[in-house]
């Protein structure tokens, strides 16, 4: 069925939502607790510029409140390898407690023996964290200026802007730690690395540390962790506040590149900075503000990098309404929903490509219902599946929303606002000039003059009708004064009257009311946001024998391109013109999102009597997209609702179809991508796909097939659409008698009971008499077979065994994914590529000794292997370490018991064929979840004997860990397997 948005005005939203805060401040005293204090904001505005002062008056005023959430962890030992597991909770520190610790940083960092003065840089690497904002107050206490570096770029890329700023201090988080150490190694103004987010307890950690410690001490590097110097700083005189009072002093540099070019550092001063501490966002309860909304506590989730100007001002104006920022706890957004739905903000800053899969998500959802209650009341199905994600997943008590970064397309944010139930509000803004507009509106502040710059040579101008269209140049109390060591930048982005060139066309609807038309220079930002250059990909194409003249169209809020051609015979077809494209594309190796998707055949050439070309013979883009849009934006049209119906379809009867014909339509159909680049050899990411298209890919298979796909398989280097399909063919065309859900607690069952998790209904009766007489354990252990050895835990383990084996001269073997078992040594090699050198090196010194990879798959029968390859394996073998498990607290339990319950299942498949092989297994704190007098030695069957099935958060995955240990415990009880649960 089509979804269509209620039509319900902004009025009615604006009630409910002032409703809600009614009801929450009456009702919740936590809630009320956390409303902004309008004594403190009118306190901090009367300090401004000062940005110390302004700073240090909201942090102590605040002092006990919650200010910085990071997600609970805990330790926990895997055969002598100390991890963590994420918690289903956040800790919070105080506002107090954060400054404080940005104090101790400060007066640690003043009084070693480099010390750091007023003025100095101090830059920062990694993902936003508790630990990230200490190092960034301290950076406030000492008066130092503020580098916030990219995580992910490249040493050589972070080198070079170190050479330009000359940092004193590197604080990095451990998982860029290496690539901190090579940065100070190029940079020899760096002496000191602070150390972000370590932990000394967790063996990756500490493994990390250590290697960054031999290699800084060879250049005279100073490397500690973050704890280790609060924990002194503590002990030492505090640092005075900086004094004196310049507004104009370089506070911070944010490197930006645009869409090309060299990194350069837009200079925020202390009154742009200052103006995220004083209200620039929203609401900070001063008295200078409108009463039109009110002052609602700001509960947020941060999932975006302190390096980008979003990341930062979502993390400074929260805490400037005395709110609590809580940090997504993965930095590839694998946790953000389990994110939100344990904050439960109350503003919520989005980014098109997560609307885009919240949209996704939810639709499939209400289809599913839809049609399984099918003849029942459809509009009343959405409105409780709305209704249900909003109090899930984001936790009922959002009031406000934005989203930026990159445009949105109408109908996604119409999606979020219904979903909502809040007018969801479209900000646009720049590193540069600060964020201008609210869904088109020119914000004052901080926009103080605008004005329209006429664009001949694209044929914009001021004079135009019905609307005034220009290049939108910019005044505002945040605008940069440049960048840093480059005034020939600078210079170009500003005109004779200091106005920022902000290189976007708008038209002005009315003013102070502005729409997006162009980019000046014809550089395109597409919704999952990268940039093509128009005019050049024009070029390329005009070479092809079948085109006379193309324009290329497109917009923010698409991820795609279409294209209008005048082809050089009359008789051209438009899938003969989107061939040609293609072999241009592959010889000049452009990505799929730079190919137009569609073309329309125009045999009217483009001429200056039509009005289509400059006198110059100049194509006049602004010409063309008049003549052609209302054509090209219906086609966008169709094609969106073509893909909801593809998916649709491809959910009802893509099963039904040949495997990689569906995983090709379904991957063609979400990601927009040409048919002719959906080849079996084509990867995801070839295809456009990114971390977070996966994960609602994976999700689109599942309702497909019924069949789990991970993220990690789906964007896995040795993943193209072919192996793709097998996994999934292997997966589903398992052997008639394979447990499934249904078949050990029944459909739909709400209740699992651990008796029904009979080993004789996972495995065959002859297997299970040949156990009883089989050999007992070996004396000595010379083979061990390790799963989930690409995993995260499971390299640590798999480094840690090869030690042991290779001093023996044994051997590890390592059961991998893969299309052959080099496929799958490639994919284990490449686990542990992971920038650490000094880790790469140890990992391939012991694979070479004790290494062996055998390609296959945990979930399916004897691994997916021969019966003579899994007999060989099973003499062979003396110990078997199973930490593998699909990790997804969302997923119900349904959906993992294949890998996680099954998987185990095989693993006890393996240990109980030929000799008896001790199994070393891998639970979770979630099993104890809920169990009274829960034993951690007692026998799971008594302690747990049935497991509530639900959607509760972890449910699913607690559940199935819960499973597996209970066939081993039956395992134990039959046949005497020894097992160690950790």
């Amino acid at each position: 069925m089509p979804h269509t948005l209620d039509v319900d005005s902004r009025q009615d939203r604006q009630s409910r939502q002032r409703s809600r805060f009614q009801e929450l401040h009456e009702t919740v005293r936590e809630f009320r607790a956390a409303e902004p204090d309008s004594a403190v904001a009118d306190a901090a505005q009367e300090l401004s510029p000062n940005l110390a002062r302004v700073v240090a008056e909201i942090m102590t005023r605040y002092s006990d409140r919650p200010a910085l959430g990071r997600r609970a962890r805990e330790i926990m030992k895997i055969d002598d390898v100390d991890t963590f597991h994420l918690l289903p909770r956040f800790d919070t520190i105080t506002y107090g407690r954060a400054w404080s610790d940005a104090g101790a940083l400060a007066s640690a960092l003043t009084h070693d023996a480099f010390g750091i003065a007023r003025g100095d840089f101090f830059a920062t690497l990694g993902f936003a964290s508790a630990d990230y904002v200490v190092a960034e107050l301290a950076t406030i206490r000492l008066g130092a200026i503020a580098v916030p570096l990219q995580a992910g770029a490249t040493a050589g890329q972070l080198s070079a802007i170190a050479d330009e700023v000359e940092p004193v201090v590197l604080a990095a988080d451990v998982d860029n730690l290496s690539v901190a150490v090579q940065v100070a190694t190029h940079c020899r103004s760096i002496r000191r690395i602070v150390v972000l987010d370590y932990d000394a307890a967790i063996d990756a950690h500490a493994r990390t540390m250590k290697s960054a410690l031999v290699d800084a001490e060879q250049v005279g590097v100073f490397v500690r962790p973050l704890t280790d110097l609060v924990r002194d700083g503590a002990q030492l005189p505090e640092i005075p506040l900086p004094d004196d009072e310049d507004p104009d002093r370089l506070a911070t540099l944010i490197y930006t590149s645009g869409s090309t070019g060299t990194p350069k550092g837009a200079m925020h001063t202390e009154r742009i900075v200052c103006g995220a501490w004083t209200g620039a966002w929203h609401h900070t309860g001063a008295s200078s503000e409108s009463t039109d909304q009110p002052a609602f506590p700001v509960i947020t989730v941060d999932y975006l990098p302190m390096s980008h100007l979003a990341g930062r001002g979502l993390v400074f104006s929260t805490l400037a309404a005395g709110g609590t920022v809580h940090f997504a706890a993965a930095s590839d957004l694998s946790t953000l929903f389990e994110d939100f739905a344990l904050a439960r903000p109350t503003m919520a800053l989005l980014i098109p490509r997560v609307c885009e899969m919240i949209r996704h998500n939810v639709l499939a959802e209400i289809d599913r219902e839809v049609e399984r209650s099918a003849g029942g009341d459809a509009d009343r199905t959405r409105r409780e599946i709305l209704e249900r994600n909003r109090i899930e997943q984001f936790g009922g008590r959002v009031l406000a929303a934005m989203v930026g970064t990159a445009p949105i397309a109408p109908e996604v944010k119409d999606f979020v606002t219904e979903l909502l139930d809040i007018e969801v509000r479209d900000n646009y803004g720049s590193t540069e000039a600060g964020m201008v507009l609210h869904d088109g509106v020119v914000q004052r502040p901080p926009v103080i003059e605008y004005k329209l710059d006429d664009v001949p040579e694209l044929g914009y101008f001021s004079t135009d009708t019905p609307h005034p269209r220009g290049e939108l140049l910019l005044k505002t109390a945040s605008i940069i004064p440049g960048y840093y060591k480059r005034p020939d930048v600078t210079a170009d982005v500003f005109d004779s009257g200091g106005f920022y060139r902000t290189g976007d066309v708008v038209a002005e609807i009315e003013p102070d009311r502005l729409a997006y038309v162009d980019r000046r220079k014809n550089v395109l930002k597409l919704a999952q946001g990268e940039f093509v250059a128009l005019a050049r990909l024009e070029s390329l194409f005009g070479t092809s024998e079948l085109v006379d003249q193309i324009f290329l169209y497109g917009n923010g809020q698409r991820a795609y391109l279409l294209a209008v051609v005048v082809p050089a015979q009359p008789d051209t077809t438009a899938g003969s013109v989107i061939e040609s494209l293609q072999r241009i594309a592959r010889t000049e190796a452009l990505n799929s999102y730079e190919i137009p998707r569609e073309v329309i055949i125009e045999h009217e050439p483009f001429t200056q009597e039509n009005g289509l070309l400059s006198g110059a013979g100049k194509q006049l883009r602004p010409k063309l997209a008049e003549r052609y849009r209302d054509e090209l934006e219906r086609r966008y049209a169709e094609l969106e609702s073509g893909q909801n119906d593809r998916l649709r379809e491809l959910r009802r009867s893509g099963a039904d179809a040949p495997v990689l014909a569906t995983v090709g339509d379904a991957a063609q159909a979400l990601l927009g991508c040409a048919g002719s680049d959906v080849r079996p050899d084509a990867h995801f990411s070839d295809l456009g796909g990114d971390s977070l298209s996966a994960l609602t890919f994976s999700t689109l298979l599942r309702e497909i097939y019924d069949v789990d796909v991970p993220v990690g398989v789906i964007t896995g280097p040795a993943m193209d659409l072919a192996a793709l399909a097998e996994y999934i063919t292997s997966a589903r065309d398992t052997d008639s008698d394979t447990a499934t859900f249904e078949s050990i607690h029944g459909r739909g069952a709400t209740i699992a009971e651990a008796s029904d998790l009979r080993l004789s209904a996972f495995l065959d009766d002859t297997l299970l008499d040949a156990a009883h007489h089989i050999p007992g354990p070996r004396d000595q252990t010379s083979t061990v077979l390790l799963t989930g050895a690409n995993g995260y835990l499971g390299r640590f383990l798999c480094l840690e065994w090869l030690e042991r084996m290779a001093e023996v001269g044994g051997k590890v073997i390592c059961l991998v994914r893969g299309r052959s078992d080099t496929d799958a040594r490639a994919r284990l090699d490449a686990a542990f590529d992971s920038g650490d050198a000094d880790l790469s090196e140890r990992y391939r010194t012991l694979a070479d000794a004790a290494l062996e990879v055998v390609a296959g798959d945990l979930g399916t029968p004897r691994f997916g292997v021969d019966p003579d390859a899994f007999e060989a394996l099973a003499q062979r073998v003396d110990r078997i370490v199973h930490p593998a498990a699909l990790v997804n607290h969302a997923l119900p339990y349904e959906h993992l018991f294949g890998p996680n319950v099954v998987g185990t299942a095989e693993v006890i498949r393996l240990a109980l064929t030929d000799h008896v092989k001790p199994v070393t297994y891998l639970s979770t704190v979630a099993v104890a979840a809920g169990v009274e007098n829960f034993r951690e030695n007692g026998d799971i069957r008594v302690d747990s004997p049935s497991r509530a099935v639900d959607d509760s958060y972890a449910n699913g995955y607690g559940n199935s860990k819960w499973a597996g240990e209970v066939l081993l415990r039956n395992a134990f009880d039959e046949f005497g397997l020894p097992v160690s649960v950790a």
